[in-house]
């Protein structure tokens, strides 16, 4: 009876052992290879995760910023890292409509080897792309687009086809907030007809936190009242400001 006993507790923790390993190989398996965090198209497989792109704006930056930076998270699937791996990236020309001058990427990027977490599934570093300011890029609404795709060095290969290129779009202005409708509550009560440099001055001189959202507008409209006042202050204290088509900025409060 003893040794049946016996028997059975050395196959439960053989078994035990087996299963804890087996999980994991399956996080850390296979050839090491690098992705993007973000999926640049739509999933094949299982096709439920959606493009995205790294939008950036020189719009939320101090009037005389010539660059910024775009920071972009990579992926690692493989074995524990046990050495820094470095990569480049690469243009893709068709998709891409920022000139030269508008970017700047590194000859050699780095993968940073780090131990891994109890519990952490995945390993990510993030990379930082700069972009430049150009006069043809403040006249446009859209913005532009660099689209780039990742070399890795001898030895790491590419992870899931929808994640090995990223898109970056790099604009002047920003998309106007949600909670600030053509027609809406906003316009017609608060701060008027909406345009990118009232929607600048705004932010820099009445919520630097940008804290105005529809949460705040439905349930706490005695604060929303309260930064469009302030931000009539500045306009009261500093006359004659002009929006990028040439019209007076005013508030309707």
């Amino acid at each position: 009876m003893m040794k049946r006993y016996l028997y059975f507790m050395i196959m439960l923790m053989f078994l035990s052992f087996f299963s804890c390993n087996e999980d994991d190989i399956k996080v850390f398996d296979g050839q090491a290879q690098l992705y993007f965090d973000k999926f640049y198209m739509n999933a094949l497989q299982p096709g439920t995760e959606g493009a995205d792109s790294t939008v950036m704006s020189f719009f939320f930056y101090p009037d005389d910023t010539k660059t910024i930076e775009a920071e972009v998270v990579v992926n690692y699937s493989g074995l524990p890292l046990t050495a820094d791996i470095p990569f480049t990236l690469k243009v893709i020309g068709e998709g891409t409509t920022a000139n030269e001058d508008e970017y700047d990427l590194d000859d050699q990027y780095v993968f940073h080897a780090r131990p891994l977490l109890e519990g952490q599934l995945d390993i990510q570093d993030t990379i930082k792309i700069r972009l430049n300011l150009s006069e043809r890029l403040k006249k446009m609404e859209k913005g532009v687009r660099l689209f780039v795709e990742l070399v890795p060095g001898e030895g790491i290969g590419l992870g899931q086809y929808e994640r090995r290129r990223a898109v970056i779009i790099s604009s002047y202005v920003a998309e106007r907030p949600d909670w600030w409708k053509e027609n809406g509550e906003v316009e017609l009560t608060l701060l008027g007809k909406f345009s990118n440099t009232k929607y600048k001055l705004f932010v820099e001189h009445a919520d630097p936190g940008m804290t105005m959202d529809e949460k705040m507008i439905e349930e706490r409209p005695d604060l929303a009242i309260g930064l469009v006042l302030k931000f009539k202050e500045w306009l009261i204290a500093n006359p004659g400001q002009k929006d990028e088509y040439g019209n007076d900025i005013t508030v309707v409060i």
